[in-house]
This record gives structure tokens, sequence and C-alpha cells, in this order.
């Protein structure tokens, strides 16, 4: 007995894939935030070292985004600002 398959190319069916956002586009909306977000919480959401989450923020200033950090009683926070504008 043999046995043929057909192939989803012919019906015209395509699949659904759901692309995971990257981590820098993860942080980018962490940062973006009205609060913004500590280096605590960055470690929280993906699992990383604190020197990590400075180099990743890092990486989004050299990708042209304005980060300002505010002290606050809870530590250092970073967010991402407009251009021009004020923290």
């Amino acid at each position: 007995m043999t046995t043929t398959r057909s192939s989803n190319k012919t019906t015209g069916i395509s699949s659904r894939v759901s692309v995971k956002p990257t981590r820098q586009a993860q942080l980018r909306k962490l940062l973006a935030r009205k609060s913004g977000a500590s280096i605590a919480q960055i470690q929280k959401a993906f699992n990383w070292q604190p020197h990590t989450a400075r180099a990743a923020i890092s990486a989004q200033r050299k990708s042209g985004s304005v980060i300002v950090r505010s002290d606050t009683d809870k530590g250092s926070v970073y967010r991402i600002v407009e251009e021009g504008g004020t923290p």
C-alpha cells in the first residue's frame, strides 16, 4: 500500500505565523511607558543581569532613542522621551 501526501502550497492555505517581537522592541515598549522602567523591572521582565539591562539601554541610546534617567525612592528609572522633549 502506498501513501501520497498533498502539499499546502497547491491548496493556497496560508498558515498564520506570529512573530515574536525582538527583545530590543520589547525593551523599547517598557521604556516608552509614562512611568518608564527601573533596572530591577527590566531584569525581571527579561531574566537579565543588571549589566545586561544597562547594556541594552545603551544600545537603545545608540540606535537614536533619547533616554532619560530620573532618581526615585525606589532607584533609577529610565524612560524614552521624544526628541526635544523634557523629562
